[in-house]
């Protein structure tokens, strides 16, 4: 039996809303853009037949393999959005009633340390006591203290990656519709996959989807292609 979770237009949707609202502090404006672009083209969907297994996605440079435990959609890269991105959408049952959530992938190369890459999303590592802590580009100092009161960031670790995942409460909007955005990096030597999403509608106690995310991507595997090196990133 084959089945549609979330479309690929609902899977877009929920990455303007990550992008547009307030945990847009979070992100460099450079990266702002190339977000809205893989956002608002259009996604590709295709059905999954009701079992657990590894998926193969290759995002540009980077290839992996994730595990489909929540028998939810993959969207490719297409040629809209110029190959650069794809995602990751589900749709379960929790409590009676059925919750979706969504999170896209961008793969990123070359770089020689971890924060030239996670600094766009919000994550910094500290080296000196080896923990990442929340980072606000381009925030002034009052909506850093603001945002610092509802930002949490964790350590993250899949099957041969490491990195980080963090999530904010918006505190701007009509409070029944403000949602908790996520973000994350997972790195594996000189490769990382990145992405945003929402898991949760703060109203909602019963909505949180950051659990089934997490899932997703604790599983994510890193594939090496011959022409790999075996030369890591800092740190």
């Amino acid at each position: 039996m084959n089945t549609y979770f979330l479309t690929g237009t609902a899977l877009c949707g929920i990455f303007l809303k990550a992008i547009n609202l307030d945990g847009i502090k979070m992100i460099r404006k450079f990266a702002i853009f190339a977000f809205l672009a893989a956002a608002i083209a259009p996604c590709t969907a295709r059905p999954r037949d009701m079992h657990h297994s590894a998926l193969r996605v290759q995002i540009q440079s980077c290839n992996f393999l994730l595990t489909d435990a929540l028998h939810g959609s993959i969207s490719k890269p297409s040629q809209e959005n110029n190959f650069e991105s794809g995602g990751y959408s589900a749709t379960i049952r929790v409590f009676g009633s059925e919750k979706s959530f969504g999170f896209n992938f961008l793969c990123h190369s070359k770089f020689k340390n971890v924060n030239e890459i996670s600094e766009d999303y919000g994550g910094h590592f500290e080296p000196v006591t080896n923990k990442w802590v929340p980072f606000f580009p381009g925030a002034s100092a009052d909506e850093i203290s603001r945002l610092r009161k509802v930002t949490k960031i964790f350590s993250l670790y899949s099957k041969n990656g490491h990195g980080f995942y963090m999530i904010q409460d918006e505190t701007v909007g009509e409070p029944d519709r403000r949602v908790r955005h996520f973000s994350y990096c997972l790195f594996h030597e000189t490769k990382a996959i990145c992405g945003l999403g929402d898991v949760r509608r703060l109203a909602d106690a019963k909505s949180d989807m950051l659990p089934y995310a997490l899932r997703i991507l604790k599983s994510v595997e890193f594939t090496d292609t011959p022409a790999e090196t075996s030369k890591s990133a800092n740190p």
